[in-house]
Protein backbone atom coordinates (compact mmCIF):
# COMPACT_ATOMS: atom_id res chain seq x y z
CA UNK A 1 0.00 0.00 0.00
CA UNK A 2 1.08 3.67 -0.68
CA UNK A 3 2.37 5.49 2.21
CA UNK A 4 -0.75 7.61 3.42
CA UNK A 5 -3.07 4.42 3.41
CA UNK A 6 -0.13 2.88 5.50
CA UNK A 7 0.42 5.51 7.90
CA UNK A 8 -2.63 7.69 7.61
CA UNK A 9 -0.04 10.92 8.09
CA UNK A 10 -2.34 13.69 6.53
CA UNK A 11 0.17 15.56 4.21
CA UNK A 12 1.10 12.25 2.63
CA UNK A 13 -2.23 12.51 0.58
CA UNK A 14 -2.96 14.88 -2.05
CA UNK A 15 -6.33 13.62 -2.55
CA UNK A 16 -6.49 13.25 -6.19
CA UNK A 17 -7.65 9.67 -6.56
CA UNK A 18 -5.88 7.82 -8.57
CA UNK A 19 -4.25 4.65 -6.14
CA UNK A 20 -8.42 4.32 -5.65
CA UNK A 21 -9.08 4.19 -9.88
CA UNK A 22 -5.81 2.15 -10.34
CA UNK A 23 -6.42 -0.92 -7.60
CA UNK A 24 -7.27 -3.70 -9.30
CA UNK A 25 -9.32 -5.22 -6.68
CA UNK A 26 -11.34 -2.47 -6.00
CA UNK A 27 -10.29 -2.48 -2.12
CA UNK A 28 -10.39 1.17 -2.09
CA UNK A 29 -12.94 4.19 -2.08
CA UNK A 30 -12.53 8.02 -1.61
CA UNK A 31 -14.08 9.04 1.34
CA UNK A 32 -13.22 12.09 3.99
CA UNK A 33 -11.48 12.46 7.33
CA UNK A 34 -12.42 14.82 9.73
CA UNK A 35 -11.88 18.12 8.14
CA UNK A 36 -14.11 16.87 5.48
CA UNK A 37 -11.08 16.97 3.19
CA UNK A 38 -10.84 13.84 0.40
CA UNK A 39 -8.82 11.23 1.51
CA UNK A 40 -8.81 7.55 -0.18
CA UNK A 41 -10.29 4.91 2.42
CA UNK A 42 -9.56 1.15 2.90
CA UNK A 43 -13.45 -0.19 2.13
CA UNK A 44 -12.13 -3.98 1.53
CA UNK A 45 -8.40 -4.63 3.03
CA UNK A 46 -8.94 -8.50 2.77
CA UNK A 47 -9.10 -7.90 -1.10
CA UNK A 48 -5.77 -6.40 -1.23
CA UNK A 49 -3.18 -8.57 -3.24
CA UNK A 50 -0.33 -6.18 -2.37
CA UNK A 51 0.14 -5.25 -6.02
CA UNK A 52 1.64 -1.51 -4.63
CA UNK A 53 0.39 0.21 -7.95
CA UNK A 54 -1.39 2.29 -5.12
CA UNK A 55 2.15 3.36 -4.43
CA UNK A 56 2.84 3.83 -7.77
CA UNK A 57 0.42 6.11 -8.63
CA UNK A 58 1.12 8.21 -6.39
CA UNK A 59 1.69 11.93 -6.82
CA UNK A 60 3.20 12.57 -3.81
CA UNK A 61 5.64 9.47 -3.66
CA UNK A 62 6.84 9.73 -7.01
CA UNK A 63 8.67 13.38 -7.82
CA UNK A 64 8.58 14.76 -11.18
CA UNK A 65 11.64 15.05 -13.07
CA UNK A 66 12.07 17.37 -16.47
CA UNK A 67 14.83 18.89 -18.04
CA UNK A 68 12.91 20.83 -20.47
CA UNK A 69 13.91 24.59 -20.44
CA UNK A 70 10.72 26.50 -19.53
CA UNK A 71 9.62 29.71 -21.47
CA UNK A 72 7.01 32.21 -20.53
CA UNK A 73 4.44 34.80 -21.47
CA UNK A 74 2.14 37.41 -20.43
CA UNK A 75 -0.98 36.57 -22.79
CA UNK A 76 -4.58 37.90 -23.07
CA UNK A 77 -7.72 36.85 -25.19
CA UNK A 78 -8.78 40.01 -27.69
CA UNK A 79 -12.51 38.26 -27.62
CA UNK A 80 -14.27 39.84 -24.61
CA UNK A 81 -16.41 36.97 -24.13
CA UNK A 82 -13.70 34.93 -23.06
CA UNK A 83 -12.07 37.43 -20.95
CA UNK A 84 -14.86 38.71 -19.37
CA UNK A 85 -15.93 35.12 -17.87
CA UNK A 86 -12.36 34.23 -17.15
CA UNK A 87 -10.60 34.96 -14.21
CA UNK A 88 -7.94 36.79 -15.88
CA UNK A 89 -6.72 36.58 -19.33
CA UNK A 90 -9.15 34.20 -20.89
CA UNK A 91 -6.60 31.61 -22.40
CA UNK A 92 -8.53 28.16 -21.23
CA UNK A 93 -11.74 28.86 -23.41
CA UNK A 94 -9.09 29.22 -26.12
CA UNK A 95 -6.95 26.47 -25.56
CA UNK A 96 -10.50 24.72 -25.18
CA UNK A 97 -12.16 25.90 -28.26
CA UNK A 98 -8.66 24.78 -30.18
CA UNK A 99 -8.88 21.25 -28.20
CA UNK A 100 -12.68 20.72 -29.47
CA UNK A 101 -12.46 21.94 -32.61
CA UNK A 102 -10.15 19.09 -33.80
CA UNK A 103 -12.49 16.79 -32.63
CA UNK A 104 -11.15 16.51 -28.83
CA UNK A 105 -12.44 16.60 -25.42
CA UNK A 106 -11.69 18.76 -22.21
CA UNK A 107 -11.69 18.17 -19.19
CA UNK A 108 -11.98 20.36 -16.15
CA UNK A 109 -13.60 21.42 -12.74
CA UNK A 110 -17.34 21.63 -12.81
CA UNK A 111 -19.48 22.97 -10.27
CA UNK A 112 -22.51 22.12 -10.24
CA UNK A 113 -26.28 23.67 -8.44
CA UNK A 114 -25.95 22.02 -4.92
CA UNK A 115 -22.50 22.99 -4.71
CA UNK A 116 -20.23 20.03 -5.74
CA UNK A 117 -17.64 20.35 -7.55
CA UNK A 118 -16.08 17.56 -9.53
CA UNK A 119 -14.06 17.33 -12.64
CA UNK A 120 -16.02 16.41 -16.14
CA UNK A 121 -15.97 16.07 -19.92
CA UNK A 122 -17.21 18.21 -22.36
CA UNK A 123 -16.80 17.83 -25.89
CA UNK A 124 -19.16 21.16 -27.39
CA UNK A 125 -17.48 24.93 -27.18
CA UNK A 126 -20.91 25.82 -25.86
CA UNK A 127 -20.18 24.27 -22.64
CA UNK A 128 -16.76 26.00 -21.83
CA UNK A 129 -18.18 27.93 -19.57
CA UNK A 130 -19.09 24.89 -17.72
CA UNK A 131 -15.72 24.53 -16.04
CA UNK A 132 -13.97 27.89 -17.03
CA UNK A 133 -13.19 30.48 -13.99
CA UNK A 134 -11.34 29.52 -10.88
CA UNK A 135 -13.12 27.62 -8.34
CA UNK A 136 -11.48 27.33 -4.51
CA UNK A 137 -11.79 24.08 -2.98
CA UNK A 138 -10.93 20.85 -3.83
CA UNK A 139 -12.51 19.30 -6.78
CA UNK A 140 -13.16 15.37 -6.85
CA UNK A 141 -12.15 13.42 -9.79
CA UNK A 142 -14.87 10.70 -9.88
CA UNK A 143 -13.72 8.87 -12.83
CA UNK A 144 -12.13 11.14 -14.93
CA UNK A 145 -8.91 9.71 -15.04
CA UNK A 146 -11.01 6.17 -16.47
CA UNK A 147 -13.05 8.41 -18.84
CA UNK A 148 -10.14 9.56 -19.94
CA UNK A 149 -7.89 7.24 -20.35
CA UNK A 150 -10.77 5.49 -22.81
CA UNK A 151 -10.71 8.42 -24.80
CA UNK A 152 -7.13 8.64 -25.49
CA UNK A 153 -7.15 5.01 -26.61
CA UNK A 154 -9.90 5.79 -28.95
CA UNK A 155 -7.68 8.60 -30.28
CA UNK A 156 -8.97 11.36 -29.70
CA UNK A 157 -7.16 14.90 -28.64
CA UNK A 158 -7.66 15.28 -24.72
CA UNK A 159 -6.98 18.46 -22.61
CA UNK A 160 -7.00 17.48 -19.32
CA UNK A 161 -6.87 20.59 -16.68
CA UNK A 162 -6.32 20.43 -12.90
CA UNK A 163 -4.28 21.23 -10.00
CA UNK A 164 -0.35 19.61 -10.80
CA UNK A 165 -1.19 17.20 -8.41
CA UNK A 166 -4.64 16.09 -10.28
CA UNK A 167 -2.40 16.38 -13.51
CA UNK A 168 0.25 14.24 -12.20
CA UNK A 169 -2.45 11.43 -10.69
CA UNK A 170 -3.90 11.19 -14.35
CA UNK A 171 -0.33 11.04 -15.86
CA UNK A 172 0.97 7.96 -13.21
CA UNK A 173 -2.52 6.61 -13.61
CA UNK A 174 -2.67 6.38 -17.21
CA UNK A 175 1.31 4.51 -16.92
CA UNK A 176 2.43 5.54 -20.50
CA UNK A 177 2.46 9.11 -22.20
CA UNK A 178 0.00 9.65 -25.11
CA UNK A 179 1.29 11.75 -28.32
CA UNK A 180 -2.82 12.80 -27.60
CA UNK A 181 -2.87 14.02 -24.41
CA UNK A 182 -2.23 17.85 -23.47
CA UNK A 183 -2.29 18.74 -19.71
CA UNK A 184 -2.83 22.05 -18.05
CA UNK A 185 -1.67 22.66 -14.38
CA UNK A 186 -2.66 25.86 -12.49
CA UNK A 187 -0.58 27.83 -10.07
CA UNK A 188 -2.51 26.47 -6.80
CA UNK A 189 -2.98 28.01 -3.71
CA UNK A 190 -3.98 25.49 -1.45
CA UNK A 191 -7.08 23.68 -1.45
CA UNK A 192 -9.62 23.64 1.32
CA UNK A 193 -12.31 21.18 1.63
CA UNK A 194 -15.97 21.32 0.29
CA UNK A 195 -17.16 20.59 4.36
CA UNK A 196 -15.55 24.35 5.00
CA UNK A 197 -16.96 25.74 2.33
CA UNK A 198 -20.79 24.51 2.90
CA UNK A 199 -20.58 25.78 6.05
CA UNK A 200 -19.68 28.96 4.31
CA UNK A 201 -22.75 28.63 2.03
CA UNK A 202 -25.11 27.82 5.15
CA UNK A 203 -23.28 31.03 6.80
CA UNK A 204 -24.58 33.14 3.73
CA UNK A 205 -28.18 31.73 3.33
CA UNK A 206 -28.58 32.40 7.21
CA UNK A 207 -27.30 35.69 6.79
CA UNK A 208 -29.68 37.00 3.95
CA UNK A 209 -32.35 34.33 4.95
CA UNK A 210 -32.42 32.94 1.26
CA UNK A 211 -30.84 30.01 -0.89
CA UNK A 212 -27.46 30.57 -2.64
CA UNK A 213 -28.33 29.48 -6.09
CA UNK A 214 -24.73 30.40 -7.55
CA UNK A 215 -21.33 31.59 -7.07
CA UNK A 216 -18.36 32.73 -9.10
CA UNK A 217 -15.67 33.03 -7.04
CA UNK A 218 -13.59 35.50 -9.59
CA UNK A 219 -16.70 37.46 -10.75
CA UNK A 220 -15.26 40.84 -12.91
CA UNK A 221 -18.53 42.43 -13.37
CA UNK A 222 -18.15 44.76 -10.51
CA UNK A 223 -14.46 45.21 -9.68
CA UNK A 224 -12.68 43.63 -13.42
CA UNK A 225 -9.36 42.12 -12.89
CA UNK A 226 -9.61 41.45 -9.10
CA UNK A 227 -10.59 38.74 -6.31
CA UNK A 228 -14.06 39.80 -5.91
CA UNK A 229 -16.74 37.17 -4.97
CA UNK A 230 -19.78 37.45 -6.58
CA UNK A 231 -22.82 34.95 -5.22
CA UNK A 232 -26.52 35.15 -5.89
CA UNK A 233 -29.40 34.46 -3.21
CA UNK A 234 -32.75 33.23 -4.09
CA UNK A 235 -35.83 34.25 -2.11
CA UNK A 236 -39.13 32.94 -1.21
CA UNK A 237 -40.80 35.21 -3.46
CA UNK A 238 -38.32 34.34 -6.31
CA UNK A 239 -36.30 37.58 -6.40
CA UNK A 240 -32.62 36.75 -7.07
CA UNK A 241 -30.39 39.49 -6.25
CA UNK A 242 -26.48 39.14 -6.56
CA UNK A 243 -23.82 40.30 -3.73
CA UNK A 244 -20.33 41.28 -4.39
CA UNK A 245 -17.49 40.97 -2.23
CA UNK A 246 -13.66 42.19 -2.50
CA UNK A 247 -11.91 39.05 -0.77
CA UNK A 248 -10.55 41.10 2.15
CA UNK A 249 -14.88 41.13 2.79
CA UNK A 250 -14.89 37.63 2.28
CA UNK A 251 -14.30 35.46 5.38
CA UNK A 252 -13.81 32.09 2.92
CA UNK A 253 -11.61 34.33 0.94
CA UNK A 254 -10.16 35.73 3.11
CA UNK A 255 -9.58 32.22 4.87
CA UNK A 256 -8.15 30.91 1.01
CA UNK A 257 -5.71 33.31 0.62
CA UNK A 258 -4.27 33.43 3.69
CA UNK A 259 -3.44 29.59 3.77
CA UNK A 260 -5.32 28.61 6.82
CA UNK A 261 -7.90 26.61 5.57
CA UNK A 262 -5.84 24.19 3.03
CA UNK A 263 -5.28 20.67 3.40
CA UNK A 264 -2.61 19.17 4.86
CA UNK A 265 -0.45 18.01 1.74
CA UNK A 266 -0.85 21.97 0.31
CA UNK A 267 2.09 23.20 3.09
CA UNK A 268 4.20 20.65 1.88
CA UNK A 269 3.75 20.73 -2.07
CA UNK A 270 6.30 19.53 -4.52
CA UNK A 271 4.54 21.02 -7.29
CA UNK A 272 4.85 24.35 -6.27
CA UNK A 273 8.12 24.76 -8.27
CA UNK A 274 9.50 25.52 -11.68
CA UNK A 275 9.33 21.71 -11.88
CA UNK A 276 5.78 21.15 -13.65
CA UNK A 277 3.41 18.55 -14.59
CA UNK A 278 1.63 19.71 -17.10
CA UNK A 279 2.52 20.66 -20.91
CA UNK A 280 1.37 24.00 -19.52
CA UNK A 281 0.94 26.22 -16.27
CA UNK A 282 -1.59 28.30 -16.53
CA UNK A 283 -2.42 31.80 -13.87
CA UNK A 284 -2.53 35.03 -13.18
CA UNK A 285 -0.11 37.34 -14.11
CA UNK A 286 0.22 39.54 -10.77
CA UNK A 287 3.38 41.42 -10.73
CA UNK A 288 4.17 42.20 -13.82
CA UNK A 289 4.21 45.75 -13.50
CA UNK A 290 7.44 45.37 -11.09
CA UNK A 291 9.72 44.37 -14.34
CA UNK A 292 6.77 44.24 -17.56
CA UNK A 293 4.42 47.83 -17.18
CA UNK A 294 4.08 47.68 -21.16
CA UNK A 295 2.24 44.48 -20.79
CA UNK A 296 -0.58 46.30 -18.89
CA UNK A 297 -3.77 45.20 -19.73
CA UNK A 298 -6.61 46.13 -17.54
CA UNK A 299 -9.44 43.01 -17.76
CA UNK A 300 -6.62 40.67 -16.70
CA UNK A 301 -3.41 38.56 -18.00
CA UNK A 302 -2.57 35.23 -17.81
CA UNK A 303 0.94 34.17 -17.04
CA UNK A 304 1.53 30.78 -19.68
CA UNK A 305 4.64 28.82 -19.19
CA UNK A 306 5.22 26.47 -21.50
CA UNK A 307 6.94 22.94 -19.39
CA UNK A 308 6.63 20.77 -22.80
CA UNK A 309 7.96 20.56 -26.38
CA UNK A 310 4.07 19.99 -26.90
CA UNK A 311 2.53 22.56 -24.74
CA UNK A 312 5.01 25.17 -26.53
CA UNK A 313 3.26 24.05 -29.66
CA UNK A 314 -0.18 24.35 -28.30
CA UNK A 315 0.53 27.87 -26.80
CA UNK A 316 1.41 29.20 -30.21
CA UNK A 317 -1.89 27.74 -32.00
CA UNK A 318 -3.76 30.62 -29.18
CA UNK A 319 -2.69 33.09 -31.59
CA UNK A 320 -5.02 31.75 -34.28
CA UNK A 321 -8.10 31.58 -31.51
CA UNK A 322 -7.64 35.67 -30.42
CA UNK A 323 -5.09 35.36 -27.93
CA UNK A 324 -1.90 38.03 -27.70
CA UNK A 325 1.08 36.76 -26.48
CA UNK A 326 4.35 38.28 -25.12
CA UNK A 327 7.34 36.28 -23.96
CA UNK A 328 9.00 37.13 -21.21
CA UNK A 329 12.19 36.22 -19.04
CA UNK A 330 12.23 34.30 -15.74
CA UNK A 331 12.98 37.11 -13.75
CA UNK A 332 9.51 39.12 -14.63
CA UNK A 333 8.09 35.76 -13.19
CA UNK A 334 9.98 35.61 -10.07
CA UNK A 335 9.42 39.36 -9.45
CA UNK A 336 5.47 38.58 -9.78
CA UNK A 337 3.39 38.22 -7.27
CA UNK A 338 2.95 34.20 -7.84
CA UNK A 339 4.97 32.62 -4.79
CA UNK A 340 3.68 29.36 -5.13
CA UNK A 341 5.33 28.73 -8.35
CA UNK A 342 8.34 28.39 -6.03
CA UNK A 343 7.36 27.59 -2.39
CA UNK A 344 4.34 25.81 -0.72
CA UNK A 345 1.88 27.85 1.48
CA UNK A 346 3.26 28.38 4.69
CA UNK A 347 1.27 26.93 7.36
CA UNK A 348 -0.65 29.60 9.83
CA UNK A 349 -0.64 28.48 13.70
CA UNK A 350 -4.15 28.91 13.00
CA UNK A 351 -4.60 26.14 10.91
CA UNK A 352 -4.18 23.75 13.99
CA UNK A 353 -7.67 25.24 15.42
CA UNK A 354 -9.43 26.40 12.72
CA UNK A 355 -11.39 22.89 11.29
CA UNK A 356 -11.73 21.90 15.01
CA UNK A 357 -13.55 24.87 16.07
CA UNK A 358 -15.32 24.80 12.53
CA UNK A 359 -17.03 21.83 13.75
CA UNK A 360 -17.30 22.36 17.36
CA UNK A 361 -18.81 26.08 17.18
CA UNK A 362 -19.64 26.68 13.18
CA UNK A 363 -18.44 29.31 10.72
CA UNK A 364 -19.65 32.40 12.14
CA UNK A 365 -17.53 31.75 15.48
CA UNK A 366 -14.11 31.19 13.39
CA UNK A 367 -15.23 34.05 10.81
CA UNK A 368 -15.37 36.52 13.55
CA UNK A 369 -12.44 35.14 15.50
CA UNK A 370 -9.83 35.05 12.50
CA UNK A 371 -11.20 36.38 9.14
CA UNK A 372 -13.64 39.09 9.34
CA UNK A 373 -13.28 43.05 8.64
CA UNK A 374 -15.76 44.86 10.13
CA UNK A 375 -16.47 47.11 7.02
CA UNK A 376 -19.52 45.98 4.14
CA UNK A 377 -19.87 47.03 1.21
Amino acid sequence: MNRFLENQVQSDCCGCSACVEVCPKNCLTMGKNDDGIIVPIISNKDACIDCGQCSEVCPVENKITTNYSNKYYGAYSDIPEDIHFSASGGIFPALARWVIEQGGVVYGAYLDGEHDLYHTKITEAKDIKKIQNSKYFQSEIRAAYKTCQADLQEGRLVLFTGTPCQVQGLKLFLKKDFENLLTADLICHGVPSKKMFDAYVAFLEKKHGGKLIDVNFRDKERNGWSTTLRYTMEYQDGKREDYHLISQLSEYFTAFLRGAIARESCYTCQFASMNRPGDITLGDFWGYQKKRPDLRHDQGLSLIISNSTKGEKAIHELRHYGVCLTEVDEACVKASGNRNLYFPLQRPEIRDRVYAELEKFGFEYIASMYFRKTQTV
